[in-house]
């Protein structure tokens, strides 16, 4: 007879934390970069059906850092930032747009593949994420001036049914004109989850999470408050390419989001592991939980 005493305490463990997850979503952020890998990112859709499935409600955030540099080489466009953001003028908003809508519909059509329900949102008539121009403070207390890039004022949840189909949004978002804004897709991510109530945002990037020790891969810290947080950083524990992802968390727990986890999208199931409880990247939470 097969042993089946480790399936069975999967299923178990499956069961427990579809109940635990029962009365609020999931939010997933999956990065440019993670989405670099494309069995990496089949692994990751395969993981979002399979907790479908299993009755989890998600919503699905993209963005396309990477793919849009690319669009922007081929048509002779320079990136240019300001403030450390990408300025975005109407040549790169057209491309960003255009890049974004091929992605979005990409990632449906793979959902779908996988037997999954999944709808995506590219188009200006049905889009529920509203926005303004993002103008940031100058040193000489002179706006910096952004071009169409934008920040999330409104998200309306009630546009999409959790219950029925996966919704999938690229990092955009519509502004009182009816036009596009460029927006950070862990902005998209945070706001989508605030509105949706989430229980978690859980953001896929190319990093296995918040490390003790930067040279040690596998020295990955499972839980860390925000005032552990903002300790690490003022000391540089938290400095780099990884100061971005936890401002990100921070944003998603001002959200109103319970919990905020940073996982390696680099992996092909990393969000199966995590569900079932296996140790899994970084999760942050506000002080006191």
């Amino acid at each position: 007879m097969p042993d089946l005493t480790a399936p069975a305490d999967v299923l178990l463990k499956a069961v427990q934390r579809v109940r635990e997850l029962s009365n609020a979503p999931l939010v997933v952020k999956l990065g440019g970069s993670a989405m670099e890998e494309p069995i990496a990112t089949r692994g990751t859709l395969e993981s979002v059906v399979a907790l479908r499935s299993l009755g989890v409600r998600l919503v699905l955030v993209h963005g396309g850092g990477k793919p849009i540099d690319r669009a922007m080489t081929a048509a002779g466009l320079t990136p240019r930032k300001v403030a450390g953001r990408r300025y975005t003028d109407d040549a790169t908003l057209a491309i960003v747009v255009r890049v974004l809508g091929e992605l979005n519909a990409g990632i449906v059509d793979q959902i779908r593949s996988l037997s999954g329900e999944a709808e995506g949102y590219h188009t200006l008539s049905s889009f529920p994420i509203y926005g303004r121009r993002l103008m940031l403070p100058g040193l000489d207390l002179q706006p910096i001036d952004l071009g169409r890039v934008g920040q999330v004022v409104k998200v309306d949840a009630t546009h999409f049914n959790l219950h029925n189909r996966l919704p999938v949004f690229p990092s955009l978002a519509v502004d009182v004109d009816g036009g596009w804004l460029n927006v950070n897709a862990d902005t998209v991510a945070s706001a989508v989850a605030g509105a949706v109530t989430a229980d978690a945002v859980l953001f896929l990037t190319d990093t296995p999470g918040v490390l003790a020790n930067v040279s040690d891969a596998s020295s990955v810290v499972p839980r860390l408050t925000r005032a552990e947080c903002e300790a690490w950083i003022a000391d540089g524990r938290i400095g780099g390419g990884m100061l971005p992802k936890v401002e990100a968390c921070f944003e998603a727990l001002d959200s109103g989001t319970r919990r905020a986890i940073i996982l390696d999208g680099r992996k092909p199931h990393t969000l199966l592991d995590w569900f079932l409880g296996e140790p899994a990247g970084t999760e942050i939470v506000n002080n006191g939980l």
